[in-house]
């Protein structure tokens, strides 16, 4: 008798041995995307293309933030770029906020605004393009600078 509960010890700790690591094996075996074929990419249904950036010299920020809708979907296009501070690790004040719209494909902002030194700065762009009643929107960021 006391050889069978060791035999069924045994077997019951060799399934649970085997049960924890079957995820990390199976998950180390997944199959990697085969040559050629293509990611998956975010489909927009009226922003053609967008950027911001910034550049600071000095104690002036250069900022820009702009934003293209597609040719015969687009009737107005709006951007609204956000001069951001970073006020701790992982928090952000906005300075200062400028917005363009437009009717078309087309909404652009450039401007300049005064920095301080050793402080680090960022923009914040929002977009929106319409067309109609219907619209579309994204937010990204610029790079950090440090002034």
């Amino acid at each position: 008798m006391r050889i069978k509960a060791s035999k069924l010890l045994a077997a019951v700790l060799a399934l649970c041995l085997t049960l924890g690591t079957a995820p990390a094996a199976s998950a180390a075996a997944l199959p990697q995307s085969a040559p050629g074929s293509q990611d998956i990419t975010p489909y927009s249904l009226y922003i053609g293309d967008s950027n911001c950036s910034l550049d600071i010299s000095g104690r002036t920020a250069y900022l820009s933030a702009w934003v293209e809708g597609y040719p015969g979907e687009a009737t107005k296009c709006k951007v609204r770029a956000e001069l951001q501070e970073k006020s701790g690790t992982y928090a952000w004040t906005t300075v200062n906020f400028w917005t363009d719209q437009q009717n078309g494909t087309w909404a652009e902002v450039d401007e300049t605004a005064a920095v301080t030194s050793g402080k680090t700065y960022r923009v914040k762009a929002t977009v929106t393009v319409w067309a109609g009643s219907q619209s579309e929107s994204k937010t990204f960021y610029s790079n950090e600078v440090e002034a």
